[in-house]
């Protein structure tokens, strides 16, 4: 992603470097520079936030997408170094008119280049897909809304022959635009498409990635339904570890992928300070997965438990729990278990007024 996403970019920077200082000069071209640069730098930075965040923005996407081949990324990484150490401007207009003129300029260059005119014929179906999907399920404010920002070609193109008011004006339309996008295909066998579409947020650099694959007369809105589930569909809430209080440890190092005997599965485990789970715990562990808490079990086989074997392919799961007839047999993988050691929570202790004592203040009073 990031060789890929720096390669266009930097592409970018050389085209509008040029193309740009000879209307405005070299600031310009340095700005232009180090938005883009920043853009492709944005793999190494924090993706905290969601790409769709604030979640009642509108976002307005410019219309002229590039659509790029995949093996024409390699014809521009000489320039790569130049613009290696410049740093990202920030959302500053100068630097977002700089970057939609960028855009207008790689999406004419690789048009020409396009099979059939793929490019254009890309362009408008994800965009014409997006909008049909909204209107299906009656949708009044699209979340992405394609529009040039009343900025006209000319304005776009000569900003040189502009007075500085209008100038000011025309940064200032731009710097509503709050998305960019390129797509880049690859040619599969017949009339198969690969096609990857990137959108970038000027703002910050954040960027999301979608791939699919079809035909080419189908991959566009293919593609353009990936965007809009993204964009509308309901964010699911994450998943919660069920076992917050357990950590799962691996086979030792030299049992990962070998059956070992439960003895020097339990001596293991019991050397990390953990045990073999029980039947809950490893059901609990396989159906939470890697990715939230939990392991992933081989199928079709068999893995100690503190009491017994587990089968994992078994579908009841009474019938999962087997009896182990070689406890010093090379017979089952297994993973460990840890429990967690609960913090100590310091109590204090509150003491309560001596009664003798209360009695004189109140006296007093």
């Amino acid at each position: 992603m990031s060789y890929l996403l720096g390669s266009i970019l930097e592409w970018v920077v050389g085209r509008v470097v040029g193309w740009v200082s000879r209307f405005s000069g070299a600031v310009l071209a340095v700005l232009a520079a180090q938005v883009l640069v920043a853009l492709s730098l944005l793999p190494a930075a924090a993706q905290a936030a969601d790409f769709r965040d604030p979640s009642d923005q509108q976002f307005l996407v410019w219309p002229n997408i590039p659509v790029i081949r995949a093996s024409d990324f390699d014809e521009y990484a000489a320039d790569r170094k130049i613009f290696s150490d410049l740093h990202d401007a920030k959302g500053d207009p100068a630097v977002i008119l700089a970057a939609l003129q960028a855009i207008d300029t790689l999406q004419m260059h690789h048009d020409r280049r396009s099979v059939n005119e793929l490019g254009r014929s890309l362009n408008v179906q994800v965009i014409a897909e997006l909008d049909r999907l909204a209107r299906n399920i009656n949708i009044r404010t699209p979340k992405l809304r394609f529009e040039f920002a009343k900025i006209t070609p000319a304005e776009l193109q000569r900003p040189a022959a502009l007075d500085a008011k209008a100038l000011d004006a025309l940064k200032a339309k731009a710097s509503q635009i709050n998305v960019v996008a390129y797509l880049t295909y690859t040619q599969l066998g017949g009339s198969f498409v690969q096609l990857t579409g990137t959108l970038v947020k000027l703002s910050d650099g954040n960027s999301q990635t979608f791939m699919v694959t079809g035909p080419v007369t189908q991959v566009g809105a293919v593609l353009a339904l990936e965007w809009f589930n993204y964009f509308y569909g309901n964010r699911l809430a994450p998943h919660a570890n069920p076992m917050p209080n357990r950590e799962w440890l691996n086979a030792a190092p030299s049992h990962i992928n070998q059956l070992v005997s439960l003895d020097v599965a339990r001596r293991y485990c019991q050397s990390q300070g953990a045990d073999l789970p029980g039947l809950e715990e490893l059901e609990v562990g396989e159906t939470s997965g890697i990715y939230h808490g939990g392991i992933e079990l081989k199928k079709d086989a068999l893995y100690h438990l503190n009491s017994g074997m587990y089968y994992s392919s078994e579908p009841q799961l009474e019938n999962r729990v087997r009896p182990n007839l070689n406890p010093h047999g090379n017979n089952a993988y297994y993973y460990c278990v840890r429990h967690r050691k609960e913090p100590v929570k310091e109590v204090k202790e509150l003491k309560e007024p001596v009664k003798g004592a209360t009695k004189k203040q109140a006296q007093k009073k």
